[in-house]
């Protein structure tokens, strides 16, 4: 047995990268996969991966060293000898070719073990035809007693710089983008750092894209039609280069099996292009897939008045600080008007899960301010968290809880701390077993029935777990349980409604595998300055827009004129002297701002901590997010039922924003956190409605007249013809002008907060 040199990439840092356009020239001992738009060459020796070019512009994404690690690791059980087996420790490897070239199979055996002494490890990876794409599938066999917990694969190790604007854009739920990787995966000190993405969970979408605009990039996806469990990762070694892999793990990792391989494959793909160009290619897969076939909107199942919603109101408390708000902007706005409403239960926020009932005001008083917001034409959705039982409830003992909580490796439960104020711990519940589910549908059954809401924000809805209690009825370890669950318990819920139809399921963040049971899906990163800091070298961008919005309705923002709320059910010892008080007129950029993005972005627009007064006090804040409420409601065929393209590049200046970072945790003890920031004076989105009309959002962020500059192609557009120009803005729907078959010059003059969708309509 062979083993790899840990100092790989201090032993090919000096290496040249090929220039673009051209490739190193073959080697004898590389063995190729290739087609007229991808090639890659592995070791024939090892296996490994020493070359991935892009034919159409010569980039290579792998520096070109003999020492570079493999394409696979297996991970095994916690006391297994050795803890892993690598490519480094066959004693034989050998390589079959196939399809002129399209495709390589290469087979590791002769590991020496003795608890699975014919193990052999088949890697096969084949180019797509005609794309620039390659699909990589693993497969074990002779496999014995051995317990193999993870297999990180595919591998690709020292990825180069991609030069002065590089970026990395990842689906965290809605989407955001660094253009400082490399700086990230440094790490402190140089040491080198990890960044991982889990999915189904964090990760909405199952792709990353490392890119740079003007020269080729890395597509980087899997293939999983059934959402089984798996992370996708990038890391750094201290220096400029990374690596990137996926770590799949196993079901019941500890029980012998002859054999195994993942249900699906790993993508390894080039693009010339940007993150948008990434998610086209995505599309074309995702869309395709049951989870947007099936998807509520797509079934016209999504309730009516979640479609009709023209604003949502994130408030928190008692009836009279939440519903009364909620009617007087519908009054003000003219359009309905929904509620998302935290702390209506029973306990303190973050602490009593799942002991909501009865409402903390009296189940009398809550259902009587429930029916006249009904009468008003306002709809509501309350809190219940998906998943937490508190720890320190007195149901936790009473009902046994724990023994249908997630466990770890270890079989004890896994605690959760999220309140700074009272740090009590949590439990997540495994949604896979009866009794949880049980228990909470019981809870939505009392809560849409007795007290007559309209639907249950699930939160925490959109994440999945790996649960090791071998009592619960799945497997153990990985596997795609976790989503098998969730679909058991929102049918539950939905069958248990007397008025199913209304019914509204949202859940936290984004994800494509919960599209066939969620309504609604919170995607707060555009108001993600309140509680990350623009430090963090991460900005929002609608990647899980760009793929399913014509699948999936999304809403939520942080965006506030208030200082955060504060639970009086929390400690008085650390109650701020005035919740709520009004943030500093500094900040109403950074509010326009989360506002124009939900706006063209295509995301129903939400408001955080509303009170009437502000309709009089922040009177130019309150009137700007009406104006967008009501251009959007004038265009819901392309902001709501549309499909994402690539938005026109607006010939407009920077501006500088004051940023607040306010959150209910955060700054309630010392303020608000200020910084400032950069960002354009007016953003835009592009949309395609079913009838292949196009349309164009712009959004001023300014308090002043702003002139906007952009060129139409309609050919980018696939608009094949000259047509009309048609402007809508809160007044109506007027005739702007006319566009031709190719490039089409634009001039916008937006007033104070101006906010407007053109409609591009051929013919």
């Amino acid at each position: 047995m062979r083993t790899i040199s840990r100092l790989w990439v201090a032993a090919t840092l000096a290496i040249p990268l090929p220039a673009r356009g051209t490739s190193p020239p073959a080697e004898a001992d590389t063995v190729r996969v290739v087609n007229e738009a991808i090639r890659l060459g592995f070791d024939a020796e090892r296996g490994t991966l020493v070359e991935l070019v892009d034919v159409a512009t010569g980039q290579g994404f792998v520096f070109t060293g003999s020492d570079a690690g493999g394409v696979w690791l297996l991970d095994l059980a916690p006391g297994a000898p050795g803890g892993a087996v690598s490519p480094d420790d066959a004693g034989s490897f050998h390589t079959e070719s196939g399809d002129e070239g399209e495709a390589v199979r290469m087979v590791w055996s002769d590991f020496g073990l003795a608890a699975a002494p014919d193990l052999r490890v088949t890697a096969t990876v084949r180019a797509r035809r005609g794309e620039a794409m390659t699909d990589w599938r693993i497969a074990l066999t002779g496999m014995g007693t051995l317990g193999v917990e993870q297999v990180r694969f595919p591998r690709i190790h020292g990825i180069p710089p991609l030069g002065p604007g590089e970026e990395l854009a990842v689906p965290r739920w809605m989407g955001q983008r660094t253009r400082d990787l490399r700086a990230q995966l440094r790490g402190r000190a140089g040491a080198g750092r990890r960044l991982e993405w889990a999915y189904p969970g964090a990760l909405a979408m199952q792709v990353l894209a490392l890119y740079r605009a003007d020269r080729a990039g890395l597509y980087l996806a899997a293939d999983d039609t059934l959402a089984f469990r798996k992370t996708f990762a990038l890391w750094g070694d201290g220096g400029d280069a990374l690596s990137y892999e996926v770590v799949q793990a196993l079901s019941d990792p500890a029980s012998p099996r002859a054999a195994w391989e993942p249900p699906y494959t790993a993508s390894v793909g080039t693009f010339e292009g940007d993150w948008i160009t990434a998610m086209e290619r995505y599309r074309d897969w995702g869309g395709r897939q049951r989870w947007a076939r099936e998807s509520r909107l797509r079934r016209g199942l999504v309730p009516k008045w979640l479609l009709d919603t023209g604003i949502w109101v994130w408030n928190r408390g008692r009836s009279p600080g939440v519903l009364p708000p909620a009617i007087a902007l519908r009054q003000a706005l003219g359009l309905p008007v929904s509620v998302f409403w935290h702390w209506w239960h029973n306990g303190p926020y973050d602490t009593s899960f799942p002991d909501y009932l009865p409402p903390r005001e009296g189940s009398g008083p809550f259902t009587r301010a429930v029916r006249e917001a009904h009468a008003a034409d306002v709809h509501m959705m309350v809190y219940m968290n998906q998943r937490l039982w508190c720890t320190e409830t007195p149901s936790w003992t009473a009902e046994g809880a724990s023994r249908w909580a997630v466990k770890g490796r270890d079989l004890q439960v896994h605690e959760e701390t999220y309140n700074i104020f009272d740090p009590r711990s949590c439990a997540p519940m495994d949604v896979t077993t009866e009794f949880w589910r049980d228990k909470y549908a019981g809870i939505a059954d009392t809560v849409l029935n007795d007290y007559g809401v309209d639907g249950i924000y699930m939160d925490q809805a959109v994440l999945s777990l790996v649960c090791w209690d071998p009592t619960h009825g799945h497997p153990v370890g990985g596997g795609n349980y976790w989503m098998g669950g969730f679909e058991a318990l929102a049918a539950d819920i939905r069958r248990r409604a007397h008025d199913g139809d209304d019914l509204l399921l949202a859940g936290e963040g984004a994800g494509e595998a919960w599209l066939p049971s969620l309504d609604l899906m919170l995607t707060l990163q555009v108001s993600q300055e309140r509680y990350s800091a623009p430090a963090s070298g991460w900005e929002p961008i609608p990647m899980f827009q760009a793929v399913y919005h014509a699948d999936g309705v999304t809403y939520g923002s942080y965006s506030s004129l208030t200082m955060p709320p504060y639970d009086d059910l929390w400690p008085d010892s650390t109650a701020p002297a005035r919740p709520l008080e009004l943030l500093d007129r500094t900040f109403q950029r950074q509010f326009y701002l989360e506002q124009a993005r939900s706006f063209v972005w295509g995301v129903q627009p939400t408001i955080a901590n509303f009170l009437p007064q502000h309709l009089t006090e922040r009177a130019r804040e309150m009137a700007y997010m009406m104006r967008l409420a009501r251009v959007r409601s004038r265009a819901l065929e392309w902001l709501l039922y549309g499909t994402f393209l690539r938005p026109p590049t607006l010939n407009v200046p920077e501006v500088e924003v004051p940023l607040s970072r306010v959150s209910i945790y955060a700054a309630q003890r010392s303020g608000p956190r200020v910084s400032e920031g950069r960002y354009p004076a007016a953003i835009a989105g592009a949309w395609r409605a079913r009838d292949g009309s196009v349309a164009v959002a712009v959004a001023s962020i300014l308090d002043e007249p702003l002139d906007v500059g952009f060129a139409f192609d309609a050919a980018a557009y696939g608009l094949s013809r000259e047509g009309t120009i048609f402007r809508i803005d809160e007044s109506g729907r007027t005739p702007f002008g006319t566009f031709g078959s190719r490039t089409t010059p634009v001039q916008l003059s937006l007033p104070p907060g101006g906010a407007v969708v053109l409609e591009f309509r051929p013919g």
